[in-house]
């Protein structure tokens, strides 16, 4: 007789346990076991899947044995410990069941996947193509519209200081307050044409036009200030080496030819223009050369005005309509008559008319085609100097396209020309400017201040 396996079950041999398991000869054979709960009375189901031996059952018992009584004092009881065994592997079975239904499954989506005409993967791979492209375009144009809008509304000079200006303003019992929504720019027209030919000179040219655009960033409203060029100013001097000298009172034209026909040259124009107009602040300036008014003419068809002006090369009388193009462009805005002191008036109202005139047709293109835009920024970089980046004309085409701004406010200051002959040189009288203060300060309230009382 064989020695029992746990002190907890009668001294019946392994013939008896089987018998007591019920199983017959058949069972035996295939290793399958119908099981039954002696605590319950109950079979335990079948398994479909897989079964354990004779020997697996008696080691199963025999750890079982080993580990005691339970912790509320009762034995074990080694059926139920069968059972859970067998769960366990029937559990397991079934793990190994469904990963292999999963592995069938992406296998036949892969062979289905592998089935896709060449001609619809490269179709769905140009429109990917496409998509991404689009996203970058629109994530570009938003930085670049962002970036040229902070840049803008900076009050800092070029080398970085704090611009110096008058917060609040007290005018005829108003007060009125500086609106930081406010940005504005320097148009500079130089003539440096007749410097071709001369030699040994010092002076770099002149602006026949000086106007100042000021855009609302929040309304989209546009006010154009002409300021004209005989006007008289403080002006900073310096020498050909960079070196300040003394500020002196002449005409703004002259502060350009006080630089080095660049960058310097530009920005001594700008501050002067600046305290024309009481030391409004002005971030950025555009500086365009004759020579590329016919370019940016021609670049939107050309532009067409009712002549203010006769041009008798051209055949144009005052009052014509007529479309300039080309060369009669800058021969429009440019020519003047040297006898009459007005003169330089009179080219003043002619070029605020072109502006407006060049302002109306470019802002249809604009509309029609956004890359306008950067196609007169390319072509103007030829005879400009400029601190506007692409970046400044992205964002302010698609703010005034976003307002629907169509036309524009203009002023030109009002007051008294007067006849000035240089100390120097007897028979050369100079044109001199005076604006009246109270349409001087009238203007700038309208242009960059918010009556606040």
């Amino acid at each position: 007789m064989k020695k029992p396996i746990d002190p907890n079950l009668s001294n019946s041999s392994e013939e008896e346990l089987l018998q007591d398991l019920n199983l017959n000869e058949n069972e035996k054979r295939e290793g399958l076991f119908n099981l039954v709960d002696k605590s319950t009375g109950e079979a335990i189901p079948d398994r479909e899947e897989e079964s354990l031996s004779v020997q697996e059952i008696m080691d199963e018992i025999e750890v079982q044995s080993l580990k005691g009584p339970s912790s509320k004092g009762k034995a074990p009881n080694p059926m139920m410990e069968i059972s859970t065994s067998n769960n366990r592997h029937h559990h397991h079975s079934h793990h190994h069941h469904h990963s292999s239904s999963g592995r069938s499954s992406r296998s036949s989506k892969s062979s289905k996947d592998k089935k896709m005409p060449v001609a619809a993967k490269i179709a769905i791979g140009i429109l990917l193509f496409l998509l991404i492209v689009a996203v970058i375009s629109c994530i570009a144009f938003f930085a670049m519209r962002y970036l040229g809008h902070m840049d803008l509304m900076k009050k800092t000079d070029a080398n970085g200081e704090q611009l110096s200006y008058q917060e609040t303003i007290e005018y005829k019992g108003h007060t009125y307050r500086y609106n930081d929504d406010v940005f504005s720019m320097a148009f500079l027209g130089v003539d440096q044409r007749k410097l071709e030919n001369v030699k040994n000179t010092d002076f770099v040219g002149a602006t026949d036009a000086d106007i100042v655009v000021a855009i609302n960033t929040k309304t989209g409203e546009t006010k154009i200030i002409a300021i004209p060029r005989d006007t008289m100013v403080d002006v900073d001097i310096w020498s050909t080496s960079g070196i300040f000298l003394r500020t002196e009172k002449t005409q703004l034209c002259l502060a350009y030819a006080y630089g080095d026909g660049e960058i310097k040259s530009c920005e001594n124009a700008v501050s002067s223009i600046s305290r024309v107009l009481y030391d409004v602040p002005i971030q950025k300036y555009f500086a365009l050369d004759l020579d590329g008014i016919a370019p940016l003419n021609d670049a939107i068809g050309g532009v067409t005005v009712d002549a203010l002006y006769a041009l008798p090369d051209y055949n144009v009388k005052v009052g014509d309509k007529v479309k300039l193009v080309g060369d009669m462009a800058e021969a429009y805005v440019r020519t003047r008559d040297m006898d009459d002191l007005n003169a330089s008036l009179n080219r003043t109202d002619r070029q605020m008319q072109y502006v407006k005139a060049f302002a109306d047709q470019a802002l249809p293109a604009v509309v029609k085609d956004f890359s306008t835009i950067s196609k007169l920024y390319n072509t103007s970089s030829k005879y400009s100097q400029t601190n506007i980046t692409l970046n400044n004309s992205t964002y302010l085409g698609s703010l005034l396209l976003s307002k629907g701004v169509t036309s524009f406010k203009s002023y030109t200051l009002k007051g008294e020309m007067k006849a000035d002959k240089d100390p120097l040189i007897p028979d050369v009288v100079h044109a001199e400017f005076y604006p009246d203060e109270d349409n001087l300060m009238e203007t700038v309230l309208d242009v960059f201040y918010t009556q606040i009382d």
